[in-house]
């Protein structure tokens, strides 16, 4: 029995941190909407009730304005909003759908005229004088949206990498991954040139590992390698967010940059896709290191199919959100390193050069090139789930898990 109670306030007790951290670990990311309600005389008019509304999933959130006519609703989920506003006497007026992205300060401010002999009526304000660009901020970066990572082409599929389409991103400068691998820098006119592997990209001119890595404003940093932990799949992120200099304290940690992955959350409305992806060697053309050393295009085949599925489980309350992508990779791997010569250890056997003409001594040792392709298969099971729970209109809690 008192096992039971134990394990029962145990678990309550897990759940309850889950809940405060989540809803207070993407608080960076949140947008603002603030602006000032006046008459047709510019005259700030008090009391008035400004309504946010999120338009995927039905929640809202009321504020009224002070004395001075102004209005501010924080802590929103980033997302599309329609913004209304009302007061004794006025005829209302609502905005067309507003498009937000993580960390917005949205400035908007409404005109509103004296109500009409008739009935009141809410009027659409078509104009729209919210500025391009957010003078509030004082960060530095970009965010690339849904619609963008589902339109930029991205062979690698991973979010990630959807960052060097940015300005003042580049390629890591010691890293051996992709470009860096075939423009000669391995395997060159002597052995030791090999560069370091040290990370994916950097910001601003910075190392990889200044570089601050999330998902969903939580830790997502493998310090070994200067990368991330756990790559989600493509098809779960709807927003990949980029600060690459004068971002404030808060968000800690890293002197380089940040780059955040917000994943995709449920609506009131049930949508899914499935999908398919094939690559084949024989859709590629080799490459210019292997052209060089006279090795033929490496084999390779990818089958990569999945699906979306989300929805409401309680219509304005509780959504949900899973992802599923299976990556089977049959992948080649070129070896090109330098092994000794006429020298062996029964400890450590080490294959015979694959051109024993070509020769260097390092260390009064003598050792020549050995270049193979190797196989290198991977098979990945890719899971994200999440589950959004508005437990009033002030506050969220986000629910969410990640495995590969």
């Amino acid at each position: 029995m008192f096992g039971r109670i134990f394990r029962s306030v145990f678990a309550f007790a897990i759940v309850s941190l889950i809940t405060v951290t989540m809803a207070f670990s993407q608080d960076l990311d949140d947008v603002t909407i603030a602006g000032k309600i006046l008459d047709a005389n510019g005259l700030a008019i008090v009391g008035a009730n400004v309504t946010a509304t999120r338009t995927e999933t039905g929640e809202s959130r009321t504020v009224t304005t002070d004395d001075e006519g102004g209005y501010r609703i924080v802590k929103l989920k980033p997302g599309t909003y329609k913004i209304k506003a009302a007061a004794n006497g006025f005829g209302a007026q609502e905005t067309p759908d507003i498009l937000t992205v993580s960390a917005q300060n949205v400035q908007k401010d409404f005109k509103l005229t004296p109500a009409g002999v008739t009935a009141e009526q809410t009027v659409t304000v078509t104009e729209d004088d919210t500025p391009l660009v957010d003078t509030t901020r004082t960060i530095v970066g970009g965010t690339i949206t849904q619609r963008d990572i589902e339109e930029i082409p991205n062979s690698t599929r991973n979010p990630l990498d959807l960052v060097l389409t940015l300005g003042g991103t580049a390629e890591e400068q010691l890293s051996t991954r992709d470009l860096a691998d075939d423009r000669g820098q391995r395997g060159l006119t002597a052995p030791g040139t090999t560069p370091e592997e040290a990370g994916i990209f950097g910001l601003s001119g910075g190392a990889a590992y200044s570089n601050n890595i999330t998902i969903d404003g939580l830790d997502n940093n493998d310090d070994r390698g200067a990368s991330f932990r756990f790559q989600p799949s493509i098809e779960s992120v709807s927003e990949v967010q980029v600060i690459t200099n004068q971002f404030s304290a808060e968000y800690g940690r890293a002197s380089g940059g940040r780059i955040n992955l917000r994943t995709r959350g449920g609506s009131n409305k049930y949508r899914g896709r499935a999908f398919y992806f094939f690559r084949d060697d024989v859709l590629n053309s080799n490459t210019w290191n292997n052209n060089r050393n006279g090795i033929v295009r490496p084999p390779l085949t990818d089958h990569n199919p999945g699906f979306t599925f989300g929805g409401p489980i309680v219509k304005n309350k509780l959504f949900f959100f899973t992802a599923y992508e299976y990556d089977n990779i049959a992948d080649t791997t070129v070896l090109d390193a330098w092994v000794p010569v006429g020298f062996s250890n029964p400890r450590f056997p080490l294959p015979p050069p694959t051109n024993p003409n070509e020769t260097f001594v390092v260390g009064g040792v003598t050792v020549a090139r050995y270049i193979t392709p190797v196989d290198t298969p991977a098979v990945k099971h890719i899971f994200s789930g999440r589950v959004d729970w508005t437990i009033n209109s002030a506050q969220n809690a986000t629910f969410a898990h990640d495995s590969a």
